[in-house]
């Protein structure tokens, strides 16, 4: 059984909700617009992990509060275990700052095992119900109530607790975590994807789901067979971690094949050509004019992880299509101040 993947991949993971260093267009500060008579748009609501400023992180108590709230959609991530059930935890093993055994015990930070090298049975063991005091996930969301308890879900039970709390239209925003840098990591996208599709559809809530991935080789087999499935592509552009590589010889391995310098390093032209409708970037790579050239070409765009008011303003400002935050309870507060229709 394979442990946890190299510490540089934790690094770069790590750093997501934080950084907003630039290497392309598609990657500089947010600008805001001069203001404007038109009416602003709705922004939907999407909660990061369920509420994960709120609750334990990709637990069923996330998702709960995040329908409390009222949101458009709860955000998860999926993972297929090593007996073919699809769990919901962000990384690719139980996480040091979030999991306990079954003694109690805060798991280990070294050799830990690979959750799709994992029956379901084994994943269950772990508590998830509240953060390690004094870890980085403590201090970011000091807000978090505990749930001890909790445990790592099945996909299967989260839409158990979306179909009875979440009234339509919320959607489940379902994240497939595959790494074409780190094929052993988990299982191989199209499994992951194929078992995906095949759930929600067993279910009857394909419909009101959308699949989201860094790994774009996943979007283009939900696509193949579910292509009126909804889909949105995930790209970041940072100093230590980039799906895009604008310049790089070649295509990036996050890209299913295409070279952003084949669409002269226009991140949504390339999502066009990949099939995509919708674009979930990284808010600090959002631009004005990459909003507006997406707009342009048809489409929608949701900036994550936005959880402070001057970066809700901002996105607001730009015209983007939704927010994904930990925080759903302060984005909703701000967009009724800001006299948004809701």
């Amino acid at each position: 059984m394979r442990t946890v993947q190299t510490a540089a991949h934790f690094l770069a993971v790590g750093l997501l909700a934080s950084c907003s260093a630039s290497v392309s267009a598609y990657a500089q500060p947010a600008s805001v617009p001069p203001a404007s008579a038109e009416p602003v748009p709705r922004v939907e609501i999407i909660g990061h992990r369920g509420a994960a400023g709120l609750a334990p992180e990709n637990t069923l108590a996330a998702f709960r509060r995040a329908c409390e709230i009222g949101v458009d959609g709860i955000e998860l991530d999926v993972h297929l275990t090593a007996d073919g059930v699809l769990v919901v935890h962000h990384d690719y093993a139980p996480h040091p700052d979030l999991a306990r055994d079954r003694q109690g015990q805060w798991i280990a930070k070294d050799a830990r095992p690979l959750l799709h090298g994992l029956t379901a049975a084994d994943v269950a063991q772990y508590d998830v119900g509240r953060l390690r005091p004094g870890s980085d996930y403590a201090k970011k969301h000091p807000e978090q109530r505990a749930s001890d308890g909790e445990r790592i879900p099945t996909l299967d039970a989260v839409i158990t607790m979306f179909a009875s709390s979440c009234a339509p239209p919320t959607r489940l925003v379902v994240e497939i975590k595959t790494d074409p840098t780190q094929p052993t990591a988990s299982a191989p996208p199209h499994e992951v994807a194929d078992s995906t599709v095949a759930l929600l559809r067993r279910r009857g809530v394909l419909a009101r789901a959308q699949m989201i991935a860094f790994d774009w080789r996943v979007l283009q087999r939900v696509q193949q067979i579910a292509p009126d499935m909804s889909t949105s592509y995930l790209t970041f552009t940072g100093k230590d971690w980039d799906t895009i590589a604008v310049g790089a010889p070649g295509a990036s391995p996050w890209m299913g094949g295409l070279d952003i310098d084949a669409f002269g390093g226009s991140v949504p032209r390339a999502i066009v050509a990949a099939g995509g409708k919708n674009w979930s970037p990284h808010f600090g790579n959002v631009t004005a004019a990459a909003i507006a050239e997406a707009h342009a070409l048809g489409l929608r765009v949701f900036a994550w992880t936005v959880n402070a008011e001057p970066d809700m303003a901002s996105m607001r400002a730009l015209g983007i299509d939704g927010l994904t935050t930990d925080r759903p309870d302060l984005v909703r507060a701000y967009l009724s101040r800001a006299a948004l229709p809701r």
